[in-house]
C-alpha cells in the first residue's frame, strides 16, 4: 500500500523493457509517466478507505525513456496488506492505446453535453450510453463511482438508473457491487465493447471518406 513494486511478471517486465531485478524495490512513481503520478496517488487513496476494485488508465514510462499506455484493474488484498494490478495494453499499431481511448470518450461526452445545450434535454436521452461513457470516464480516471453520481451524470432519477444498471449487469456488460455504497464497474467484456465503439471515433469508413470527398467537389 505504501506504492513500493514487490514483484512482477515477465509480462510487466516486457512492458517497462526492464529486468524484474530493475524494477523491484522503486516506487510506482519512479516507473509512471509524471502526467499521471497524480491520478495514480488519488487510485492509491481511493484503495487505502477500503474500496471495491478500481480500474485506470495510466501510461509507464519505459527503459528507454518512451512512453505507454496501460489500463490497470487493480485490487486490495489484506493479511498481508497488498495491492495486485492486472495490465491490459496494446501497442504496435494495433488497437488504439488507453489515452486515446481515454480521449475519444472525452470527446463523445462533450458532444453529448453540446447536444444537451443547444436542442435541449427532452431531444437528447441516451441513457445507456451516458452510464456507460461515466462508468469508462470514472474506471480511467482512477475512481470508483456510485449510483447517485452515476444517475447524476447521466441526467436521470436514481431510481432510472437503477433499473438500466440491472439491464447492463443482466447482458454481462456491468457489475454493480453490494452496498452500501454500490460501486459500479464494467466487466471486462464491457470494457471491450465500450474501447472498441470508441476506436470508432478515430476509424471511419473509407467509403464515407469518399461520399465526402465527392460532395465537397
Amino acid at each position: 500500500m505504501d506504492g513500493i513494486i514487490l514483484a512482477g511478471d515477465r509480462g510487466f517486465c516486457e512492458l517497462l523493457q526492464r529486468d524484474q531485478a530493475d524494477i523491484v524495490g522503486l516506487s510506482f512513481q519512479a516507473v509512471t509517466d509524471p502526467r499521471d503520478v497524480e491520478r495514480s496517488k488519488r487510485m492509491l487513496a481511493v484503495l487505502e478507505d477500503g474500496a471495491a476494485p478500481v480500474r485506470l488508465q495510466k501510461r509507464y514510462i519505459r527503459a528507454d525513456g518512451s512512453s505507454i499506455a496501460a489500463n490497470l484493474f487493480v485490487t486490495r488484498f489484506s493479511d498481508p496488506d497488498r495491492l495486485v494490478s492486472t495490465l491490459f495494453w496494446r501497442d504496435h499499431g494495433r488497437a488504439l492505446p488507453p489515452a486515446r481511448l481515454w480521449e475519444a470518450a472525452l470527446r463523445i461526452r462533450h458532444v453529448h453535453i453540446a447536444r444537451m445545450r443547444l436542442f435541449g434535454e427532452d431531444l437528447c436521452t441516451d441513457p445507456v450510453g451516458s452510464l456507460l461513457i461515466g462508468i469508462y470516464l470514472a474506471e480511467a480516471e482512477g475512481r470508483n463511482v456510485e449510483l447517485a453520481e452515476i444517475a447524476e451524470f447521466a441526467n436521470l432519477a436514481a431510481a432510472t438508473a437503477m433499473r438500466w444498471l440491472t439491464l447492463l449487469e443482466k447482458r454481462g456488460l456491468v457489475q454493480i457491487g453490494a452496498g452500501p455504497p454500490q460501486a459500479i464497474l464494467l466487466t471486462q467484456d464491457g470494457l471491450g465493447r465500450i474501447e472498441a465503439m470508441l476506436s470508432a471515433v478515430y476509424d471511419v469508413p473509407e467509403s464515407i471518406l469518399l461520399v465526402a470527398e465527392h460532395q465537397q467537389a
